[in-house]
């Protein structure tokens, strides 16, 4: 039965209703002692007589007291059927977001996962509904209720419906939320933190693309499309780098073997500088195959003149020889000889030498 303003619940007394989902009713309520707002989770009636979702309501308290960062909403207490949660003032996820914006937010949430996994948590509903953004655009991570409790399903949009089949105690249990499940979730198999980061990857999509990866009229056909379909990767912006790219791409692998095995990769991917891509002008491209063919013509031009400077000197070298015969002395070479032929001009017809040139 839902709450009305001024009801109290120990030291807090409830101001309004906030939302209500599988797992419980959240409201708006003063902390009187503290003297500040908080969120207060109460398990609605029907859950509250089952023991084995209260046993889960109460370790979903553990679980969340555990976690102590920034980017998750915190636990301050916990009353009878109830959860004492921060107040987280904003709006929840929704795209599409400008490329920096959506990469902020995405940095922020693998931070949270982050922490969450290396206390061995798995969030098991990570989707925009359970992302919070504060005015200072600070991402809180909300509702770990998944990672020990099953919701019940409900009506709406089957997106986001949370599903489960079977008791939580059985073999082919399914929790989540339909377009956010991994494939391994969808079959009911086991579950580890590499479903955090499928849901990651469906998340980071839809920032980008203001669109669901995975999508159907009813949670069956949604459930379909993830164990087969492929998202519609031409929807992502164009100004998309391909780091991010990558990134979506190894985040929704379907084989979870080959899927990024750490949230904290997607951290990294994320703040990595993109390598410059930009395509070289004509001048820079034909640059190297010119400075190729000089190396090739000096390489020539080298090996040509240590070859003419190895060569040994010829037997009979040319000599030159300079001579005065004196005035009466003429030169002449007749046409097509390699004769010089000497004659003295005091005497017509006299032929005294001949030189070899």
């Amino acid at each position: 039965m839902p709450l009305s303003a001024g009801t109290r619940l120990g030291p807090y007394e409830i101001l309004a209703p906030i939302g209500a989902g599988g797992m419980g009713e959240v409201y708006r309520a003063k902390d009187t002692g503290l003297d500040r707002e908080v969120a207060i989770k109460v398990l609605p009636d029907a859950l509250a007589r089952d023991p084995e979702r209260l046993a889960r309501f109460k370790r979903e308290a553990k679980v969340l007291a555990s976690l102590n960062h920034p980017n998750i909403g915190h636990i301050y207490g916990v009353e009878p059927q109830a959860l004492v949660m921060e107040l987280v003032e904003g709006a929840t996820l929704r795209g599409p977001l400008p490329i920096e914006t959506a990469l902020n937010y995405a940095r922020q949430i693998a931070e949270a996962l982050e922490a969450a996994h290396e206390k061995g948590i798995v969030h098991r509903d990570l989707k925009p509904a359970n992302i919070m953004v504060t005015p200072a655009g600070v991402v809180k991570v909300v509702d770990f209720g998944l990672a020990t409790a099953a919701e019940e399903p409900s009506a709406g949009d089957p997106a986001d419906s949370p599903t489960e089949t079977l008791s939580p105690t059985r073999l082919g249990v399914i929790f989540g939320t339909a377009a956010y499940m991994s494939p391994e979730q969808a079959r009911g198999g086991t579950v580890d933190k590499r479903a955090d980061i499928w849901a990651f990857g469906v998340v980071l999509y839809e920032l980008l693309t203001g669109r669901r990866a995975f999508s159907g009229e009813s949670a069956t056909d949604i459930l379909a499309a993830v164990l087969r379909a492929e998202p519609d990767w031409s929807a992502l912006p164009a100004m998309t780098p391909p780091r991010i790219r990558k990134l979506l791409l190894r985040c929704l692998e379907r084989d979870r073997k080959q899927r990024l095995q750490a949230i904290g990769e997607a951290r990294i991917a994320i703040d990595a500088p993109e390598q410059d891509v930009r395509p070289l002008p004509p001048a820079a491209r034909l640059w190297p195959w010119a400075a190729a063919v000089l190396a090739m013509v000096f390489a020539v031009i080298a090996a040509t003149g240590w070859w003419h400077a190895s060569r040994p000197a010829p037997a009979n070298p040319l000599m030159r020889l300079s001579l005065d015969l004196g005035p009466d002395i003429k030169a002449e070479r007749p046409a097509g000889e390699a004769f010089w032929r000497f004659r003295r001009t005091d005497t017509p017809g006299s032929d005294h030498t001949r030189h070899e040139r």
